[in-house]
C-alpha cells in the first residue's frame, strides 16, 4: 500500500514539474529562415567602415548536396556586422540566420590593419560557433565568395569541404575561430591563418576547361599568413608552410617527391603513412635551446630515372638512399620555417609555448623581450625516415 502511494505523489510531482516547463514559445520554423554560410571581411570606401559578404544558402527541396543549393551573396558597406544585418535583413523575405555559419575569410586589406573590432564580435555574438573557420583571402573576400564555381558549388561550402579532407596532404594548418582567439591571446605563439586565392586556367601549369564561361574558375588553399595578434604581417610560400605543418606535428598524411642532387640519381615520388613530431628543451651549459625529433613513414610510388635493373641486394641500398633523400627534403622545409620565424621575429611555430610548458622559470625571464630572442634562439631538427613499402616486385622493370 505503502508502495502505491509512493508511485501516486511521484506521478503527482512530474506533473506539477511539467506545469512549469517553458514551451517553445521563442523558436522559429525552419522555412523562415535563411542560412548564413559564408562571411567575408574587406575594407570599405569609406573611413571607419567594412565591406561585408555574406553568403547565404537554402537547400533545395529533397537534395543535401551542396551543388543543389539556391544561394545569395550580398556585399554590403557597414560600419559592423550588426549593421549589415539590419541592411540584409530588408532585402530578403526570410530571417537571417548566424548559427549556420561555416567560414570567414578575412580580406588582406583588413587584415593587414587588423580586425579586432570584427574578431570580437565574433566572439561575443552568441549565434556564432568557435568551430567556424577561418581563412585568409589573398586580395578580396568578395572576389573570394562571388568566384563561380566550375561545379557549381558554393565557394563557402567549397572552403568548408577543402579544409575538411586537407588532412590528405596536409599542406596547410586549419584554423578554427577558438583556436585563433585562444592564440591571440598568448604573449608565446604568433597567430597564423590558410590563404585561399584563385587560379585561373594557366596559372603554374594548371588548365582546365572553363566551358565557354570566362567567369568560370577554381580556387586554392595554399600558404599561410603570419599575425602580429590581428595584423598581419606576411606571407609563408607552400615550402615555409609545409615546415610549419612538420613542425607542428600536423602531418597525417601527405604526398612527396624528393629531386636528386647528382647526375644520373633517381627521384622518388611516395605517400607519408604517418609521422610523429617530439620535442623538447635543452639546457647544455645554462644554454636553452629546442631539439625537434621527426619520424616519418613513407611508401614509395614511382623511382623515376632508374635506367637498368637492380638485384635484391641493389633495391636495399637503393631504398636506404630514398630514405635519406626524403629526410632532407623535411630538413629543407623545417629550416625554411624556422629562418622565415628568426627573420620575421614572430614565433608562428610555437617554440616559446614549448619552453613555457618545459621551463617556465626560463621563460619568465625572457617573454618580454621574446620577439627579439627569437632571431638566435637555438633551434636543431632532426629526421629519420623509414620506408615501410617500396613496392618491390618479382616481376619488375626495375627489379630483377
Amino acid at each position: 500500500m505503502k508502495r502505491k502511494r509512493r508511485k501516486t505523489v511521484l506521478v503527482l510531482i512530474l506533473i506539477a514539474c511539467s506545469l512549469f516547463l517553458t514551451g517553445c514559445w521563442g523558436t522559429r520554423e525552419v522555412e523562415e529562415l535563411e542560412p548564413l554560410i559564408g562571411l567575408g571581411f574587406d575594407l570599405g570606401q569609406k573611413p571607419g567602415t567594412y565591406l561585408i559578404t555574406e553568403q547565404f544558402a537554402k537547400p533545395t527541396k529533397g537534395e543535401t548536396s551542396t551543388s543543389a543549393e539556391i544561394h545569395r551573396t550580398f556585399s554590403i558597406e557597414a560600419s559592423s556586422l550588426r549593421e549589415a544585418y539590419e541592411k540584409t535583413s530588408k532585402i530578403i523575405s526570410h530571417v537571417p540566420f548566424m548559427g549556420s555559419l561555416k567560414v570567414i575569410v578575412i580580406g588582406e586589406d583588413v587584415a593587414k590593419v587588423g580586425f579586432l573590432d570584427v574578431a570580437d564580435f565574433l566572439q561575443r555574438y552568441s549565434e556564432f560557433r568557435r568551430s567556424m573557420y577561418l581563412v585568409l583571402a589573398k586580395g578580396k573576400a568578395q572576389s573570394i565568395l562571388n568566384v563561380k564555381m566550375r561545379t557549381g558549388t558554393i565557394v563557402a561550402m567549397y572552403i568548408k569541404d577543402n579544409i575538411e579532407t586537407g588532412k590528405t596532404i596536409s599542406t596547410y594548418p586549419t584554423v578554427r575561430l577558438g583556436h585563433y582567439l585562444t592564440v591571440l591571446g598568448r604573449k608565446s605563439t604568433a597567430p597564423i591563418m590558410p590563404v585561399i586565392e584563385m587560379v585561373k586556367s594557366g596559372d603554374e601549369g594548371i588548365e582546365y576547361e572553363t566551358d565557354g564561361k570566362e567567369e568560370a574558375q577554381e580556387l586554392r588553399i595554399q600558404g599561410a599568413g603570419v599575425f602580429r595578434g590581428d595584423q598581419l604581417i606576411d606571407f609563408l610560400n607552400d615550402e615555409e608552410t609545409k615546415g610549419y605543418m612538420w613542425l607542428e606535428n600536423q602531418v597525417l598524411q601527405r604526398p612527396m617527391s624528393t629531386v636528386g642532387t647528382r647526375k644520373g640519381e633517381p627521384n622518388f615520388t611516395g605517400q607519408v603513412l604517418n609521422s610523429k613530431t617530439r620535442y623538447k628543451v635543452s639546457d647544455k651549459d645554462g644554454t636553452i635551446g629546442l631539439q625537434y625529433q621527426i619520424k616519418a613513414s613513407i611508401e614509395i610510388d614511382e623511382v623515376q630515372g632508374l635506367k637498368e635493373q637492380l638485384s635484391e641486394t641493389e633495391w636495399v641500398d637503393l631504398m636506404k638512399g630514398a630514405e635519406k633523400s626524403f629526410a632532407k627534403v623535411i630538413q629543407k622545409e623545417c629550416e625554411l620555417s624556422i629562418q622565415k620565424e628568426r627573420r620575421l621575429g614572430l614565433d608562428f611555430l610555437g617554440i616559446g609555448r614549448h619552453i613555457e610548458e618545459r621551463n617556465s622559470a626560463y621563460w619568465k625571464t625572457v617573454k618580454d623581450q621574446w620577439e627579439q630572442k627569437i632571431a638566435d634562439f637555438p633551434v636543431s631538427v632532426n629526421v629519420e625516415v623509414t620506408i615501410h613499402h617500396s613496392g618491390m616486385s618479382n616481376s619488375s622493370a626495375t627489379v630483377n
